[in-house]
């Protein structure tokens, strides 16, 4: 038996010294005010070690200065353990209450001296202890104290095991109900279920709702919503979330991509100018040299156009000199025909043959006058005379017609001569002019063919065909960029779905695998849980089976009946009433048998829980299994993962890349066609401008030319004017010679003819007298009429002829120095022509030579002027871009330029001073885009989002770094592992809040059974008439936070099986039973913001009432009992119902051993009736209680084993100082009284 057997007071509170035995019933009596309550609270002090729990009044003094008030100030507790004694020693250390634990009796002169005054420190009852007694170190430490008396060792050292009164780990009712009785505490039905669940396990089962708050559920709804983002669909069927996302990692991705090029065009720039400063001396060196040559060659030309103008010069004059002679010759035969020369010439011819005939006739008359000699000779010497007259007349005359013809002639020769000398003088005078003429005409002629044949070269020519081919190039490489880059794609996509198909089935594979060891292990599981709860159920069946009835009544059995009785039908069966008969009979229906052949067959009750404590030891091994299963299934799917996420990431970055590449490739296609087809603009306007102008050229060089023309005309014209002048003027003179000559000779061939005509008449007249007289001599003077008619026609004809014969004689004389020379000179002229013709081509062709030479040194030259020119235009660019923050981007890579494989050297510093800027402007466009998707981004999560993200970022490296991050967590799927995580904490949690309310609420049956024992107790054992009735029961828990969880627990037992396989974050047919199960546990995050308790104890699973009748009233069904009818009834009812627990609390509240007492202190009994009181005694005795109570009378001090009476008196050292006195007054001897 253990119990609290004795309390001392040495110079404590009031009292000096007192001894107060406990070992049964104590009554103390007393006035107010001499110390009983004092006495109470500190063997409560002994149960609860609470200084707060001990009913002291604020105002009053605390528990440390009252109990302790001075330096040598003991309160020392006896036990007894199965007769043994130890004792606690309380006091003060330091000003504070500590405890020590010592292996003896109490004993006096352990802590009095011999002058009757108490050791004034620990080290003088040290000393008195001496060896031979055993005390522990200081315990400073309530919890400490309170956890050694009621054996919660957990933790303790082993020497502080022995001094339990009780062995439980939940012994804190304990106290609590032995300090409500004395308190007269508001009886609340939490502290009778807190009892009540205590006496059925040492280890009461809670659920830590402040674990759920702060762990399970801490921002659960949060995760919940921050992962639905990445989920929820808009009206259009897009995640904005995952939108978002894309945008970050393609912007990080781009500026990323920007900044290499940035990088690459800063080594490109590098490259230009160092190639510069090399190629620029050498360029100035060349331009010089070139450009001397291209002076050289331009000297050349003028020479080679003086010098062909000279010889071609000579030519033309020899033309001009034939064409004089072939106008003269054409002149002349005008004149000739225009006097018929053909007419003349014949008629000359005919001169012979006239004066043959006129010979022939005139012999012919001189022989038909022969006869007639006389009249002939006198009429012929008459007739010869007028002849001869006539001749002589005519002679003479034409003698003066030559004369005349003569100084005519003279007088033109003189005048042609003296005009010719003027026409010559005007002709040289004027050929300077027609040189200059000329000159500027050839020139003007020679600038017009040169535009015509640069229009006819234009036709075939294309301007800035370099660019354009250079564009075609460049388009031929973007496309051809764009295609490699397509193929690139489209293998890594490829790739992509081969690895992510491999990735699947390996995948698969490992599940496969995964599951059929799962469901393997399960089935050893559920095999082990079977044979659990076969021995359970055994267990459970065993007190009131005949297993039971056995070890209650029969020692030894296990090695007599126990070995051949059959375990499953008959040992375990609730319905055999066994009953022992014969103690003594060791036969089996009367047979006896030797049993020491047999093996023991029966297990004991700790066999069948070390045997359960092994199965689930298995059954935790199999978890445990299960639990590696998982995570090597998780870990084989992370390598897989990671195996393959660096593959695809690979590929993705690949894909990424080239993607950009063509989208850069075709926006610089684009850009590439415009300008191509700004260069074929350019070149056609350029074409056409060249055209318009070559055009314009032409029609201003033929105006010119026209006006050169004109100008040659003009001079020619003034010089023929001035010529046609003279030649008129000669014309004029000479006409006024020859009219003067023609009316000369016209009136001497007048006279002549006259005289002619007087000669013929007379000779006429003459003839006819002849005639007449010979016709009459008898001549034949017919024919000698015919033949004088014919003579006189000869006669007439060959004086005609004698006329124009010189002008015969002066054509032949032409004939043969001009007109036979026409054909030469014809022949000269072409062959002249010719000569000019070949020269003027031939010096075309050499010129053109020279032409596309001097052409080709201008183009080379202005090649090298530009190329300069390039290079300086790079050179000032690059100094303007230094100043640039764009520079600054790229000044590292500027200054530190790696080696660059395909340096394109005609790739100008303004064109990549160009892109640098483009690029770094697109940069900053780019990272102001990333900046801002980031924000709108992160506009959807806050500080505590499950996925970690920094919501509060300002710097550019924060917004880069942040951008990075998402791109890898995207990249590798994190989402996945977090919705997965969250998957399985919601399953988790389900099935952790399913089991833990299963398990908060398997012990309602017992619950109801040891309430129905209360209720029986009650009516068994009520010893008091006062009280007719009490009783208790039990109803549904109306804790919200407790019918939420029995709301998930129902959810778990419908859907466990589908509980985590189901996504949280889908839209199947299992997101409205996930919305529901995320709803209830949204409500139990609000019910537990709500609740201060960290803890849901089982007493909070179920409601707790109370009905008391007490006389003739009825309480009703209450939660609380504060005032039940009088104040003595209400203390009467409490203090039952408190008894009532404490037993049902210290029946089962050690399993090891149950042979300990407790005690219950009651102030102010008196207040109860005599025959109450000495129910109440009886009440608690029966269960094993002791009671101590106060009043100021005793008045049944038969039914308390011990009373002490109290009594204040003034102190013999200080009479202003009152202490308390207590005698023991009447010890009674009774067995049936615990004692």
């Amino acid at each position: 038996m253990r119990y609290l057997n004795k309390i001392i007071f040495i110079n404590s509170a009031s009292v000096q010294y007192a001894e107060i035995e406990l070992d049964g019933n104590v009554h103390l009596i007393g006035t107010q005010g001499v110390g009983k309550s004092t006495l109470l609270r500190a063997i409560l002090f002994f149960y609860n070690a609470n200084k707060t729990k001990l009913g002291i009044p604020k105002q009053k003094k605390g528990f440390d200065d009252y109990y302790f008030q001075y330096q040598n100030s003991y309160i020392i507790y006896e036990i007894l353990k199965d007769n043994i004694p130890f004792c606690v020693l309380v006091y003060k250390v330091n000003g504070k209450v500590a405890f020590r634990f010592f292996n003896s009796e109490y004993k006096k002169e352990l802590f009095i001296d011999n002058d009757n005054r108490a050791f004034e420190s620990w080290d003088n009852i040290r000393n008195a202890f001496g060896r031979g007694i055993h005390y522990t170190n200081k315990i400073k430490s309530y919890e400490e104290y309170r956890r050694i008396i009621y054996g919660d060792n957990s933790g303790l050292k082993s020497e502080f095991k022995k001094y339990a009164l009780v062995e439980s780990k939940q012994y804190q009712n304990i106290p609590r109900t032995i300090q409500n009785v004395l308190l007269n505490t508001n009886l609340e039905a939490k502290f009778i279920k807190d009892t009540i669940i205590n006496s059925i396990n040492d280890e009461e089962f809670v659920i830590d709702i402040e674990n759920y708050s702060k762990n399970h559920l801490r921002d659960f709804e949060t995760q919940i919503n921050d992962i639905k983002l990445w989920f929820k669909e808009n009206r259009k069927g897009q995640i904005i979330v995952r939108i978002q996302a894309d945008k970050i990692t393609d912007k990080y991705r781009i500026y990323n991509f920007l900044k290499r090029e940035k990088k690459e065009l800063a080594y490109e720039l590098a490259a230009r100018i160092d190639f510069i400063e090399s190629e620029k001396p050498i360029l100035n060196s060349s331009f010089s040299k070139e450009n001397n040559e291209l002076s050289i060659l331009s000297q050349k030309r003028e020479n080679l156009i003086k010098t062909h103008r000279k010889r071609e010069q000579d030519v033309v004059s020899d033309i001009k000199l034939i064409t004089t002679e072939l106008a003269k010759a054409k002149q002349k035969q005008t004149e000739y025909e225009s006097q018929n020369i053909k007419d003349i010439i014949a008629k000359v011819s005919k001169k012979e043959a006239l004066t043959i005939e006129q010979k022939t006739l005139g012999e012919e008359k001189n022989l038909l006058t022969a006869k007639f000699t006389e009249v002939n000779q006198k009429f012929e010497a008459l007739i010869s005379q007028i002849q001869n007259q006539k001749q002589e007349f005519t002679n003479t005359q034409n003698g003066e017609i030559v004369k005349i013809k003569s100084d005519f002639n003279e007088n033109k020769s003189s005048i042609f001569d003296t005009y010719q000398k003027l026409i010559n003088q005007i002709k040289e005078e004027t050929q300077n002019d027609i040189d200059k003429a000329n000159s500027v005409l050839e020139k003007v002629k020679e600038t017009e063919n040169k535009f015509k044949r640069d229009k006819a070269e234009l036709k075939h020519k294309t301007f800035f065909l370099a660019d354009i081919d250079k564009c075609k190039e460049d388009k031929k490489t973007l496309e051809k960029q764009i295609s490699t880059s397509q193929i690139v794609i489209q293998n890594a996509t490829n790739e992509t779905k081969t690895i992510r198909k491999e990735w699947e089935l390996d995948t698969k594979e490992i599940e496969r695998n995964h599951k059929l060891s799962i469901e393997k292990e399960n089935e050893k599981s559920e095999k082990l849980r079977l044979k659990i709860e076969k021995i359970e159920n055994k267990i459970q069946q065993s007190k009131s089976s005949l297993y039971g009835w056995l070890n209650d009544n029969i020692d030894n059995w296990q090695n007599t009946i126990g070995k051949v009785i059959d375990e499953e039908n008959v040992l375990f069966n609730t319905e055999l009433n066994p009953k022992l008969i014969d103690s003594n009979s060791s036969t089996l229906f009367g047979i006896e048998l030797n049993l020491n052949t047999l093996k023991n067959r029966v297990k004991s009750v700790k066999e069948y829980n070390q045997e359960i404590k092994d199965y689930k030891i298995k059954v935790i091994e199999i978890q445990n299994k299960i639990q590696q299963l998982n995570t090597n299934k998780e870990d084989n799917l992370l390598k897989l993962k990671t195996k393959f996420r660096k593959k695809l990431n690979n590929l993705k970055d690949i894909i990424a890349e080239n993607e950009y590449s063509i989208s850069q490739n075709k926006e610089k296609l684009k850009k590439n066609r415009i300008e191509i087809n700004e260069w074929i603009s350019k070149a056609k306007l350029e074409k056409e401008a060249i055209l318009q102008k070559l055009e314009n050229d032409i029609d201003e060089i033929a105006s010119k030319k026209l006006k050169a023309e004109e100008n040659l005309e003009s001079i020619k014209k003034g010089i023929k004017r001035k010529i046609n002048h003279k030649e008129k003027e000669r014309n004029s003179e000479i006409k006024s010679f020859e009219e003067s000559k023609i009316q000369k000779i016209y009136e001497i061939n007048t006279s002549i003819s006259e005289n002619k005509l007087a000669s013929d008449k007379r000779i006429q007249k003459l003839k006819k007298e002849q005639t007449s007289e010979l016709n009459k001599k008898g001549a034949d003077t017919e024919r000698l009429n015919i033949i004088d008619n014919r003579l006189n026609n000869i006669t007439n004809d060959l004086d005609y002829i004698k006329d124009i014969e010189t002008i015969v004689i002066e054509y032949n004389k032409d004939k043969r120095e001009l007109f036979d020379k026409v054909p030469q000179l014809k022949v000269d002229k072409i062959s002249l022509e010719k000569k000019q013709t070949s020269m003027v081509d031939t010096h075309k062709i050499e010129l053109n030579k020279f032409n596309t030479k001097y052409s080709k040194q201008v183009q080379f030259v202005k090649s090298i002027k530009s190329k300069i020119e390039e290079f300086e235009n790079d050179l000032k660019e690059l100094e303007n871009f230094k100043v640039s923050d764009a520079f600054v981007s790229i000044q590292n890579h500027y200054d530190n330029p790696e080696t660059i494989a395909d340096f394109d050297k005609q790739k100008k510093a303004t064109s990549l001073i160009s892109e640098v800027n483009n690029k770094y402007y697109k940069s900053i466009d780019t990272f102001k885009e990333l900046q801002q998707s980031t924000n709108a981004f992160l506009g959807n999560f806050d500080e505590h989002n499950v996925f970690k993200f920094k919501v509060k970022i300002n710097t550019d490296s924060e917004f880069l770094n942040f951008a990075s991050e998402l791109k890898e967590f995207i990249e590798e799927d994190k989402i996945k592992e977090y919705e997965k995580r969250v998957n399985s904490r919601f399953a988790n949690i389900i099935h952790l809040i399913g089991r833990e309310t299963t398990e908060l609420n398997s012990k309602q049956g017992e619950i109801e059974k040891i309430i129905r024992k209360i209720n029986y107790d009650f009516l068994g054992k009520n010893f008091i008439e006062a009280i007719k009735s009490m009783e208790i029961k039990t109803l549904e828990s109306s804790n919200s936070i407790v019918k939420l969880l029995i709301q998930i627990k129902e959810f778990n037992d419908e859907n466990s099986l589908s509980l985590g396989e189901s996504n949280l974050f889908t839209s199947s047919e299992s997101n409205s039973k996930n919305q529901k199960a995320i709803d209830l546990l949204k409500q139990l995050v609000k019910e537990l913001d709500k609740s201060k308790n960290s803890n849901l104890t089982l007493s909070e699973s179920f409601d707790l009432q109370f009905r008391i009748i007490e006389n003739d009233n009825d309480s009703g069904w209450v939660e609380k009992l504060s005032n039940v009818g009088s104040n003595g009834t209400d203390i009467l009812v409490k203090a039952m119902i408190n008894i009532s627990l404490l037993n049902v609390f210290k029946v089962d509240a050690s399993k090891k051993f149950k042979d300990f007492k407790l005690h219950c202190m009651m102030d102010e009994i008196g207040t109860l009736h005599p025959t109450n009181q000495k129910g109440i005694l009886k009440f608690a005795n029966e269960r094993n209680i002791l009671l101590i109570n106060g009043s100021p009378t005793s008045q049944n001090a038969t039914d308390y084993k011990y009373t002490y009476k109290l009594a204040k008196e003034q102190s013999k050292t200080n009479s202003k100082k009152y202490i308390t006195k207590i005698n023991r007054l009447v010890k009674k001897v009774n067995n049936k009284v615990l004692n």
